[in-house]
């Protein structure tokens, strides 16, 4: 008997606290050839302008509590005008914030978004009769299949509205085989820092730029080896600040969250700031060297 059989191996990026009342967050599963299971948790908010919001509001929490460490007033001046956000802090200082987001399997990442569409079907009680059918095509609940024979029967044309027969349906554990991860994180990372740094938009220069992590397999390690590949490569991009994102749960307002902030490039001097608060104790890593929420 393979004694890896129901072994669950956890990613070194994970929360630490119960997930027991927590929102926002997706469990995925993923059975290795050789019978063990690794477990993955992360920030699952199919709402895509809603899950900036919480990842921004995410880096401002991170900003004060261990660079700025004094309260302050946010204002947002404006919302993807070009950046994601334009910021004004009451203390004066006003920058911009673009996030954007990785992922290691190309066909495991469509069929999560895929998910992610399936729960947003949940909350219409309404839905058109064409987005119903895509989601039967994808994932042929009985209801909707039942739903659309009933509407074709009353010759519905498919831009009209009818009741949702999937309104409300509860939590679903959606089961698939997988690909091989494509490329190697440093790969990743680089890609996504040098398309933003590729667009004409002006302020790079004012910009934090925020790589939010929807890998699946990616360990601590793994990051740790990325920034030594990379390191050198960030010469010529005008980003001044920018982090790796990994969310794990969060609720709709941002607060009841737990997320982790990993610097890929930061000024000297802000260097200097975590490493002088994690030597006085107050900003605690764990045993992967992250600081989390």
């Amino acid at each position: 008997m393979n004694k890896n059989i129901n072994k669950v191996n956890q990613n070194s990026f994970r929360p630490i606290k119960s997930l027991k009342d927590k929102r926002n967050y997706k469990r995925l599963f993923t059975i290795e050839k050789g019978g063990s299971v690794h477990e993955k948790v992360f920030l699952n908010v199919p709402d895509i302008s809603l899950r900036e919001e919480i990842i921004c509001n995410h880096y401002l929490s991170f900003l004060v509590r261990d660079f700025i460490q004094n309260a302050v007033g946010v204002n947002v001046i404006y919302r993807d005008d070009p950046w994601d956000f334009s910021l004004e802090l009451s203390n004066g200082l006003s920058f911009n914030v673009e996030i954007t987001s990785i992922a290691d399997n190309k066909w495991l990442y469509k069929k999560m978004k895929r998910e992610e569409e399936m729960e947003k079907v949940h909350l219409k009680k309404m839905i058109r009769l064409r987005e119903l059918k895509k989601i039967d095509l994808w994932f042929g609940w009985k209801e909707s299949a039942l739903a659309i024979k009933e509407s074709e029967r009353k010759n519905i044309e498919t831009d009209e509205f009818i009741e949702n027969p999937l309104f409300g349906r509860k939590s679903t554990i959606y089961c698939s085989d997988s690909k091989d991860r494509e490329k190697s994180l440093a790969v990743l990372i680089l890609k996504a820092i040098e398309r933003k740094n590729n667009k004409s938009h002006k302020g790079k220069k004012e910009t934090v730029l925020i790589i939010d992590n929807r890998t699946s397999m990616f360990e601590v390690a793994d990051y740790q080896e990325a920034m030594e590949e990379i390191e050198d490569k960030l010469t010529d991009i005008l980003f001044p600040e920018i982090y790796f994102y990994t969310g794990y749960y969060s609720d709709n307002n941002s607060n009841n969250a737990e997320y982790s902030f990993a610097p890929i490039k930061l000024p000297e001097e802000k260097y200097k700031q975590l490493e002088k608060r994690i030597k006085q104790g107050k900003l605690k890593v764990n045993k992967n060297g992250i600081s989390y929420s």
